[in-house]
């Protein structure tokens, strides 16, 4: 036996135009969304031992920054700018001010990201961070980021010593994740000095353009 339709039940055009209208008011919420960046700068610090504390010279630091488009699926990210400097006498470094601006709503920029590489050293860090799990958020937030903490004057970060070859090779490894992002081309420093780190530990070949290593030993 037939069963009567509902007059309130909805057709398959009437679902193809709600779809369609959630999907328009869903653009244009991203649509009027500003643009932002993080870059203002310029950024600076002194990079020191972490055993002597006293200052390293001739540390590579690389600065990169993205740039990303808002869609349904998530935003993607692609590179936009970098620069390599090396930190001075003093293990000083000034990472130049940058400014971008899109006309497009739905771009947004970030950074800058930053790494630095010293032979026989490990990742950076900043001992102000210890102790921070109990600062107000507000202040977290505030230095949750390089972009945030290197525009603040007299910041100390601490290079840990890799004090044998294991350490060396595991700390290598890891390296090159974060930066894959940025052009070989655009971080010669930084590819020259892995590449002299990675002759000194016994590893043939080059580095490769999309950032990965040949592991075979000499």
């Amino acid at each position: 036996m037939s069963m009567p339709m509902d007059s309130g039940a909805s057709g398959p055009s009437e679902l193809r135009t709600a779809r369609a209208i959630v999907a328009g008011l869903l653009w244009a919420a991203l649509a009027v969304a500003p643009s932002s960046t993080d870059a203002a700068g310029p950024w600076q610090a002194q990079v020191v031992a972490g055993d002597t504390k006293q200052p390293l010279e001739g540390v590579v630091v690389l600065a990169w920054w993205t740039r990303s488009v808002r869609s349904l699926g998530g935003p993607s990210e692609e590179y936009r700018d970098s620069q390599e400097v090396l930190t001075d006498k003093d293990g000083r470094f000034t990472i130049e001010s940058r400014w971008f601006f899109s006309l497009n709503p739905l771009v947004f920029f970030r950074g800058p990201f930053v790494a630095m590489f010293k032979a026989g050293y490990g990742d950076y860090e900043w001992p102000g961070y210890k102790g921070s799990e109990t600062w107000p958020k507000e202040k977290r937030d505030a230095l949750a980021t390089e972009a945030q903490l290197f525009q603040l004057d007299g910041i100390v970060v601490e290079m840990p010593v890799l004090v044998s070859l294991d350490q060396r090779k595991e700390y290598l490894r890891r390296l090159g994740i974060p930066m894959v992002i940025v052009p070989l081309d655009k971080r010669p420093l930084l590819q020259r000095a892995i590449e002299q780190e990675r002759r000194a530990l016994g590893y043939g070949g080059r580095l490769q353009p999309d950032g990965g290593r040949h592991e075979s030993a000499r």
